[in-house]
């Protein structure tokens, strides 16, 4: 939605404009300091606490910044000694640029990888789930309920509830590329649903493509997840492309 006096600004606009956490920020000076040889491999890091006091942010922070060097491979942490530089040196990482919304067959291309990849994680959420899990998507499926029904996007509380069913899939490799789809890819989409008005008028939508996705793990029925996944995922695209004309 456009304020009055707002210069007109296209989603595409907006979303390369997206500031860098400060979890980024700590991230990539680390990692600059390692590829730079400051720190060598087979070297341990400075404490959590020397790191925290050198940057000054907190250890939730610090330890985000961590997890983003592990998962680049930069650095191997060792239960009770601290967290080392990879004796191996660091490997490349995949990186995607930021979507472009306006290309169809580019939202298509990004559609065929989230099928591949969230159909079939949710249907491990069906089959493996515990007790505990169920209740933790079920909550997260209320507080979207209840952001939408205030009018809300409810951004955050999609994405946690996107986290919860991956985390249910008992599945940390899919966990660890969830956690990359959502930095690299579905970060994106949010902002971009985010700065239109059209995602507005399909909230009821939204919601019961959730609500049957939910159901679904409830009763452990793979098939029936994984449709609903895949359903929510096409609709979702055809949301995307349908604001943009042809």
């Amino acid at each position: 939605m456009i304020l009055e006096g707002e210069p007109e600004m296209n989603t595409e606009e907006k979303i390369l404009k997206r500031p860098p956490t400060l979890t980024d920020e700590v991230s990539r000076i680390l990692s600059e300091a390692i590829r730079n040889g400051q720190y060598k491999p087979g070297e341990r890091l400075p404490t959590e606490s020397e790191l925290c006091k050198t940057y000054g942010v907190s250890r939730p922070v610090l330890r985000e910044a961590i997890s983003q060097l592990k998962f680049e491979g930069l650095v191997v942490p060792h239960q009770g000694r601290g967290v080392f530089v990879s004796e191996n040196g660091f490997k490349s990482t995949l990186r995607f640029d930021v979507p472009n919304f306006m290309d169809r067959m580019e939202v298509l291309n990004i559609l065929e990888l989230l099928l591949a990849v969230e159909v079939y994680y949710t249907g491990l959420a069906a089959k493996h789930r515990t007790r505990q899990q169920l209740a933790s998507i079920r909550r997260a499926l209320e507080r979207l309920v209840k952001a939408i029904s205030s009018d809300e996007i409810g951004s955050e509380e999609d994405l946690s509830f996107h986290m919860e069913i991956v985390n249910a899939s008992h599945n940390q490799y899919f966990v660890s590329l969830a956690s990359f789809l959502e930095e690299n890819i579905r970060h994106a989409i949010r902002t971009a649903r985010e700065n239109s008005f059209y995602f507005q008028t399909l909230n009821r939508d939204v919601v019961q493509e959730h609500q049957a996705i939910y159901l679904a793990i409830e009763n452990q029925d793979v098939e029936s997840a994984r449709q609903a996944a895949e359903m929510h995922l096409k609709n979702a695209a055809a949301r995307l492309t349908g604001q943009f004309p042809k």
